[in-house]
């Protein structure tokens, strides 16, 4: 009987099918196979509460021994890997999906958080492979829902030489269609001014309204270990300005939502904060 994989062989096996072809179905076995493995971990954990300062919003964490892993948002989070299976049938053929944007943001969150949890806790001041482990979870998602691959350099123009331009994913969805900009990341805080800034170099370089700026961010949370206390930081001020003033996002999607940035849909300069889970009920439509 062949041995069921660890989160890591799962992982080493999902680098693999991402280097091969991003959008391919054979990625999502893969990430089913982290996520299983990652909860079958877990299952054998203990929890500890974590007090939230976070309006509406609890946190724990698991623990095994000493060790405490990162925040988890307890609404969010869902142990059940049958639940990935779910998700991904419901999008086959990109059929109308069975699932509402709330359920499908919670799969994904689980996903990703379940992994980070494990690494958390069998490692010791990893932050890359998560991070990259992220890139692939939310590359996939758009490659597959969108079809196409992503680019990671694009030309450009030049009077003297030929260069190209490093980016997040760009996904080209064809002639006269604009392009989708994703930069994905675990979290922002005062970083997040190179999300604009390369929005900015984009507009300058492509023209504006060619490439929709759609970053995928899991969350803000910030825990402090020894009075186990969890905060967002945000910087709402900073990104209306950067808003107003450097470039303009479509929309900003978001696995946990800070509470202080899902006020910025009702403030000006338009900033569309999302849940994650409506970039797929809305794909088809957001480039109109």
């Amino acid at each position: 009987m062949a041995k069921a994989p660890t989160p890591l062989s799962a992982y080493q096996e999902l680098q693999g099918a991402f280097a091969a072809d991003i959008k391919n179905v054979a990625n999502q076995r893969f990430l089913g196979e982290v996520f299983t493995a990652s909860c079958k971990y877990l299952s054998h954990l203990k929890t500890t509460e974590l007090r939230s300062l976070i309006p509406n919003k609890e946190y724990f964490g698991f623990t095994d021994g000493k060790k405490v892993s990162r925040a988890v948002n307890k609404r969010l989070f869902l142990n059940e890997p049958s639940e990935w299976d779910r998700f991904c049938r419901g999008f086959t053929a990109k059929k109308a999906p069975e699932l509402d944007v709330e359920s499908i943001t919670r799969i994904i969150y689980s996903v990703a958080m379940s992994f980070f949890c494990y690494i958390d806790l069998t490692k010791v001041g990893d932050q890359k492979t998560p991070g990259t482990f992220f890139e692939y979870l939310i590359g996939h998602l758009f490659a597959w829902r969108l079809e196409v691959n992503p680019k990671v350099r694009l030309p450009v123009l030049n009077l003297d030489m030929e260069a190209t331009l490093p980016t997040d994913f760009v996904f080209d969805l064809g002639e006269n269609r604009p392009k989708f900009h994703v930069p994905v990341k675990t979290s922002t805080r005062e970083r997040v001014i190179q999300v604009w800034a390369h929005q900015r170099v984009l507009d300058g370089v492509y023209g504006t309204g060619r490439f929709l700026g759609t970053p995928v961010i899991l969350g803000e949370t910030k825990t402090d270990r020894l009075k186990r206390e969890v905060i967002e930081i945000c910087l709402p001020d900073q990104w209306r300005i950067y808003q107003l003033h450097i470039a303009q996002l479509k929309r900003v999607y978001y696995l946990d939502v800070p509470v202080t940035y899902e006020k910025l849909n009702e403030v000006f300069p338009p900033l569309s904060v999302k849940p994650f889970g409506q970039f797929f009920l809305e794909a088809d439509t957001l480039p109109r």
